[in-house]
């Protein structure tokens, strides 16, 4: 285990009841879309990776599909194995690391990977296994937090403050260049903007801790103005289809 894998266990292991709870992560609106762009044929064989608590991989599962979920926190598999049951749904849970995906080549009709992609420590070596164990024409699905191409690096730093499990969020323009260095083919790429209050953004950090106190003073010495105005966060969201010829 390296030291990237232990700062996410560290940071979900604590956390994992609120993203069970998290409305936004069972019912976001870049969950129905991440699925609708996969363009699934029935009963597809999807792995979920970094599937935390495992809302994504439920979805899929709902709508028929054999699903493989995949993720290095136990205690996130847990929930999400729990959430499963309670649905009555058949799902495998793997715990491992994105970066070395136990399975063979062409294996899987798609792959999912949704608001978790900031957190790998080597996200082209992902995207190389995604294309490795992906069936030609099998479609990888990412959404993930982005920011303008101005704005991306102090999005960073204040991510780090908040979660020092984040690695990288990356501009359009950066997704687009690592597809392409991957040897997938772009399909689709889309950003959109969601306005929350700050704290609506810092969950499920406390406010009132220790990386709460810190984020919010970072977050009012002079943010650029395309990501905190008048009170209101703007937190962007890149979702994106890639394909293997």
């Amino acid at each position: 285990m390296n030291s990237s894998d232990e700062s996410v266990q560290e940071y979900f292991g604590r956390y994992h009841e609120a993203y069970r709870n998290s409305e936004s992560h069972a019912r976001g609106q870049d969950l129905a879309r991440l699925i609708e762009i996969l363009h699934l044929a029935p009963k597809s064989l999807v792995l979920d990776a970094a599937c935390g608590t495992g809302h994504t991989a439920l979805e899929l599962a709902r709508q028929g599909h054999h699903v493989i979920g995949l993720d290095v926190t136990r205690e996130m598999l847990e929930e999400a194995e729990s959430l499963a049951q309670q649905s009555h749904l058949s799902i495998q849970w793997v715990q491992g690391n994105v970066h070395h995906l136990p399975w063979e080549p062409d294996t899987f009709d798609a792959i999912t990977c949704r608001r978790a992609a900031h957190h790998f420590s080597d996200l082209a070596h992902f995207l190389r296994e995604a294309k490795r164990v992906l069936k030609p024409g099998g479609h990888l699905g990412i959404s993930d937090m982005t920011a303008p191409s101005d704005a991306i690096e102090w999005l960073n730093q204040l991510e780090r403050y908040r979660d020092g499990s984040h690695e990288a969020a990356r501009s359009a323009n950066e997704w687009a260049h690592l597809i392409a260095e991957a040897g997938l083919d772009l399909v689709t790429l889309n950003v959109s903007a969601e306005i929350m209050t700050a704290e609506q953004w810092l969950a499920p950090v406390p406010p009132d801790s220790h990386e709460g106190h810190q984020t919010l003073m970072f977050l009012a010495d002079h943010p650029p103005a395309t990501i905190f105005r008048n009170g209101q966060f703007y937190k962007y969201r890149l979702i994106l289809a890639a394909v293997k010829t």
